[in-house]
């Protein structure tokens, strides 16, 4: 029986995040499985049987490095929510908030969803359900802020918060990922959130 009492003792958050901060810089340059744990602990200038200390393989330490904030970005997103300020300044924050995120941790997201497709392959259930499960917070917090648009009238209520939730977050996912390549006037988070709140209609004329 394992005495978690004394692995503890030696265990140290910032030999964690030097760990998953080795790891990381590793993937910017390499795939999933070009890398050992091996590697990583030699980046991490750390035994191989520390790393076991924090995470229980590999795709464990992928992960807690990406999620790494996740927490403390959502409450964020739940101020976004709850501050008195208008519905689109506090959509385009959201935004923000969630983009600056995902794309600090581009690489390791990239191995979660890429794996998750192996996984799925096979029958398992791997990184990226690991991801759908941990994701929910976020649904709820964006969900918090369309309701304050659905609340003004400003946005359509015909649909659930939570769906019309998901629909930014896809958005947000094709501006990151797909649109990569095309002009910020194409992809910025301004376009992105009126494009949420319009549709794609043609703007109304001027008023004379």
């Amino acid at each position: 029986m394992t005495d978690w009492s004394v692995i503890r003792k030696f265990m140290n958050p910032d030999k964690k995040q030097r760990i998953m901060q080795a790891a990381e810089q590793l993937f910017r340059t390499h795939r999933f499985h070009e890398i050992t744990l091996d590697d990583i602990a030699r980046e991490a200038d750390v035994g191989k049987g520390t790393i076991y200390l924090y995470f229980s393989d590999k795709e464990d330490l992928i992960f807690q490095a990406a999620v790494a904030g996740f927490e403390e970005m959502c409450l964020l997103l739940g101020q976004n929510a709850a501050q008195g300020v208008a519905f689109r300044e506090a959509l385009l924050r959201t935004c923000e908030s969630i983009s600056g995120f995902f794309q600090a941790r581009r690489p390791l997201f990239r191995i979660i969803l890429s794996e998750g497709e192996r996984d799925m392959e096979g029958g398992g259930a791997g990184m990226r359900q690991r991801w759908r499960e941990r994701r929910k917070p976020m649904t709820e917090a964006v969900a918090a802020i369309v309701a304050r648009g659905m609340a003004s009238g400003e946005i359509r209520t015909d649909m659930p918060a939570d769906v019309l939730a998901e629909f930014l977050l896809g958005m947000l996912r094709t501006r990151s990922w797909e649109l990569e390549g095309h002009p910020e006037t194409q992809r910025s988070l301004a376009a992105v959130a009126d494009l949420f709140i319009n549709g794609a209609r043609l703007p109304a004329p001027a008023q004379a």
